[in-house]
């Protein structure tokens, strides 16, 4: 993202609208300072073939949709004596219109009536007001060494979160470069936020389930401390660029450890990468999961109670992907790539928002979706977290991208085959066994209209085919889903 300097001229307009006496004061105010950010809007929809005799997507109903708009503004002001202050602000709403395709009425057995069914919720066409200030942090540069600190509200910006979503936590972040090819990473923070609620209940589930409806649905910050450590190599060679980095993690009450490690490998042609992730979460009684949840996740799934909980289980993804780009060597405008996502350890949750996990991987929903019972993160409801269930997943992913008109024009497609395979949960007549197999297909199109400007749009289509080994739920089977979304984009940066 470029940076642009107020221009004079801007200067001058904005100190007219004040008084004379002040015009000038904060033209010098502001003279220096620099600003960039984005202006964004989505239309999302999102459908179903949920019954209310499936007890495994959430709420019944047939999908919804919603308008979503988002401004992000990010001021710096120029060093002195080694210090410059950041403050980003941004503007934050979304509509959700059903246009008939609502969820179930409750009171409804045979789920043929949709009474809520033209209901939307957000403010819509009314008032705004979803507006506030994201972050507000120094950054340090000392004299005689490579090192910034960042002191403050800052975005959080890490392979288990997703800074462009709002993540972000109040600490202290350092990097250091002294090391040629080197950077080496240190946070702290003692309070974060992740935005899982608002991701889950947009493109999950027709409104939502378990911690989307709870406190983090009011944008409550977790008063738990956050700590991470990084080494970030990056080497140009005859052969190609190689790189690697090593991230540890620890939050209290949270994760014990949390591990994420990459290399890869490059030239003008081909690309090659490795990635694994290693999580153990802390599922005690007074862990976040307990607090935001309601009750410790062991106990959700068996039925136990809260203080034979108190239990510790790992989780891990390993991801491999190799791809190709023909652009510059034989003047192809097409990059394609080929990829395996699979586990080791009980469970996949090695992240703390599915958006923010750093998995490499292709398709739009299958890694966040109920039908297929896989999530990345910690903190949805859904997902195996290895706590007395065993999740074995193998995914298969394939990408492709052909540009056009110079590359303004971009056309793609995106295919993933995978199963996920759940153990039976046999405490206290538990939840049964399960094998889920899933295809995604999603083509994707993109238009950049400007340097600024670019139109983006696609549709993800997942079907699942679910084999249980045992009926014990709902008493009845659990049917197969086709799940259909469609996105348009707008976004202008600056």
């Amino acid at each position: 993202m470029k940076f642009l300097k107020l221009s004079l001229a801007a200067s001058v307009a904005l100190g007219a609208l004040s008084t004379s006496s002040f015009a000038q004061p904060l033209e010098e105010a502001i003279k220096g300072v620099d600003v960039s950010g984005y202006l964004r809007y989505r239309y999302t929809d999102n459908r179903y073939n949920a019954s209310d005799k499936n007890p495994y997507i959430g709420v019944p109903g047939r999908g919804n949709a919603a308008h979503q708009w988002r401004a992000v503004a990010d001021f710096k002001t120029p060093t002195m004596n080694n210090v410059a202050l950041n403050l980003g602000i941004w503007y934050n709403n979304s509509n959700t219109v059903n246009h008939g395709k609502g969820i179930v009425d409750a009171n409804n057995a045979n789920g043929t009536v949709y009474s809520n069914s033209f209901a939307g919720t957000g403010l819509g066409a009314g008032a705004d007001g979803q507006f506030g200030v994201r972050s507000f942090y120094a950054t340090i540069t000392p004299d005689n060494t490579a090192t910034t600190v960042k002191i403050g509200k800052q975005p959080l910006d890490t392979p288990i979160t997703y800074a462009p979503d709002g993540d972000r936590g109040t600490g202290i972040l350092v990097l250091n470069n002294d090391v040629p090819n080197l950077t080496l990473v240190a946070a702290a923070f003692d309070s974060w936020i992740v935005n899982e609620a608002t991701i889950q209940a947009r493109d999950n589930d027709p409104v939502g389930n378990g911690i989307a409806q709870t406190n983090l649905a009011t944008n409550n910050s977790i008063d738990k401390n956050l700590y991470a450590v990084a080494g970030i190599y990056n080497l140009d060679t005859d052969y190609g660029n190689f790189g690697g980095q090593l991230w540890g993690f620890y939050i209290n009450s949270a994760v014990d450890a949390l591990v994420f490690g990459e290399l890869s490998w490059k030239n003008s042609l081909l690309r090659a990468k490795a990635q694994y992730t290693y999580a153990a979460i802390n599922n005690d009684k007074d862990s976040i999961f307990a607090t935001y949840y309601g009750h410790p996740l062991l106990a959700r799934d068996t039925q136990l109670n809260n203080e034979k909980a108190d239990i510790k289980e790992s989780n891990d993804i390993l991801a491999l992907e190799v791809g190709a780009n023909l652009t510059q060597d034989y003047q192809l405008p097409l990059d394609v790539r080929l990829g395996y996502i699979t586990n080791f350890a009980d469970g996949t949750a090695v992240a703390l928002e599915n958006e923010g996990s750093n998995v490499s991987r292709a398709g739009k929903v299958w890694w966040d979706n109920v039908a297929t019972g896989i999530s990345t993160s910690a903190l949805q409801t859904y997902g195996v977290h290895g706590l007395n269930r065993k999740q074995d997943i193998n995914v298969f992913y394939a990408a492709g991208n052909y540009g056009f008109i110079d590359n303004r024009l971009n056309l793609g497609l995106e295919f993933a085959y995978g199963q996920n395979k759940i153990s039976e949960n046999k405490a206290n007549g538990g939840l049964p066994g399960q094998k889920i197999k899933f295809t995604e297909i999603t083509p994707t199109i993109s238009w950049k209209h400007s340097k600024n400007l670019t139109l983006s749009s696609y549709y993800a289509y997942l079907q699942t085919d679910v084999d249980l080994k045992k009926v014990k739920a709902n008493g009845g089977d659990v049917e197969d889903q086709k799940r259909g979304k469609f996105r348009v984009e707008a976004k202008y940066t600056f």
